[in-house]
């Protein structure tokens, strides 16, 4: 059964230190994978005014299935003819105008110009994610000729059985100083995700594209747990267990936060507390990871997070909040549009976690119609993740519950629209 099966594309076109790139965006909801890619691809080349395309960006519903996966890349690819297809499947595609979540759809964005926009493959990646990560970086590293200044790398990798940190702690290894956003792939429960690459869709693996500092990469991120409490700092560990937080037992300030007039105890929540671990000196609006939290049965004073951390470190106790991250969210939106002035972005991308949408916020869509209220209608596609990558306190880190958003480009054209 098909519905609203070409509703909205949009293009426009940016110049960049003489340099030309169009991009545009479209997107279709259909259960058959060859309709679905032909169409988004065919809106997308219409809105950026491009007979065909160098690049063609693809997020597949996972209701599609692995089956038809090749069938919508197959149609990006000889709808747009680009010579580089790339994406991964989701549970649900973000455009400029709405969150679709759990249907059969597809969102294309396309690139060309003179400009390139290198692509770089990793597989495998779950044996030694660490290794899979230094070489990434260091091949990142190389395409940019050494000199990472202002460029940024979009990374989509595979997220099973995968120590996602270890993997992106390795970029950071192969490629010090390189801005890197980017998602896990999602998939139904009753599925694996896929990336896609060289017209494939694949397991345990991680595809890329570089974005030069040419195009004025600007980065933000936005929280969905807010803090109940100030950052503290944590002042003894063991590995990944927080001995003392302030010089005291973990567990005896957990209890004092929750004490609070404004709080509940942690057995009334119903939902789980979560840690936000930060550096001292590095205590902006969104410079925190989100981890979840034990009390260790054996050592009761004690928290256990799933990853070592270090005394020095941060940590304030957050709880996910549908109004703190919509104002949050207004936030980041502020930040970004301050960053890039007056000019408008050319086009952007949008990984929001699969916890958001209508699981926040009790209605999909908010996030991109707050991003459309800001940014107008720029080309702008978007996956609901299994989890995010995007920069803390000045090197990429795995975070969940946030949106990343990526604008790039300067609009210097009229955009196009199509329905």
């Amino acid at each position: 059964m098909r519905a609203h099966q070409n509703s909205l594309s949009c293009g426009a076109r940016g110049e960049y230190e003489g340099v030309v790139l169009r991009a545009g965006s479209g997107y279709a909801v259909t259960e058959d994978g060859t309709e679905a890619g032909r169409m988004a691809t065919q809106l997308a080349l219409q809105a950026a005014g491009l007979p065909s395309a160098q690049v063609a960006m693809v997020f597949a519903g996972a209701r599609h299935g692995s089956d038809e996966f090749r069938a919508v890349l197959d149609a990006a690819r000889e709808t747009s003819g680009a010579t580089a297809v790339l994406g991964c499947s989701t549970t649900g595609i973000i455009t400029n105008a709405q969150e679709i979540e759990n249907h059969s759809a597809v969102a294309v964005l396309v690139f060309g110009g003179e400009d390139e926009l290198p692509l770089l493959v990793a597989s495998p990646v779950r044996a030694a994610p660490r290794r899979a990560g230094v070489r990434l970086g260091k091949a990142a590293r190389a395409r940019l000729g050494g000199d990472v200044t202002g460029a940024t790398m979009v990374v989509l990798v595979d997220p099973h059985q995968l120590d996602a940190s270890a993997f992106v702690a390795g970029i950071a290894e192969g490629a010090p100083g390189l801005n890197v956003v980017g998602a896990g792939a999602a998939s139904r429960e009753d599925g694996e995700a896929r990336v896609f690459t060289d017209g494939k869709a694949v397991l345990d693996a991680a595809v890329a594209f570089l974005m030069p500092g040419s195009l004025s990469p600007t980065i933000g991120m936005t929280h969905g747990c807010q803090g109940v409490s100030k950052p503290l700092p944590i002042t003894a560990v063991e590995d990944n267990v927080i001995l003392e937080i302030d010089g005291r037992p973990a567990a005896d300030v957990l209890k004092e936060v929750l004490s609070q007039p404004d709080n509940r105890p942690l057995e009334k929540l119903s939902i789980p507390l979560l840690a936000g671990i930060g550096e001292r000196l590095c205590d902006d609006r969104s410079d925190y990871v989100v981890r979840p939290f034990v009390v260790p049965v054996d050592d009761p004073r004690c928290l256990a997070v799933p990853e070592p951390v270090r005394a020095g470190q941060t940590i304030r106790f957050t709880l996910r909040d549908a109004i703190g991250a919509r104002d949050d969210m207004k936030a980041m939106l502020d930040e970004q549009s301050h960053l890039r002035g007056k000019t408008a972005p050319a086009f952007g991308l949008y990984f929001n976690c699969a916890g958001r949408g209508s699981a926040l916020y009790g209605r999909s869509g908010l996030d991109p119609d707050l991003i459309q209220r800001r940014f107008g209608d720029m080309p702008l596609i978007g996956i609901e993740s299994a989890f995010e990558i995007a920069p803390t306190c000045g090197r990429p880190q795995v975070h969940m519950l946030t949106g990343v958003l990526l604008l790039a480009g300067e609009r210097a054209a009229a955009q196009a629209t199509a329905s």
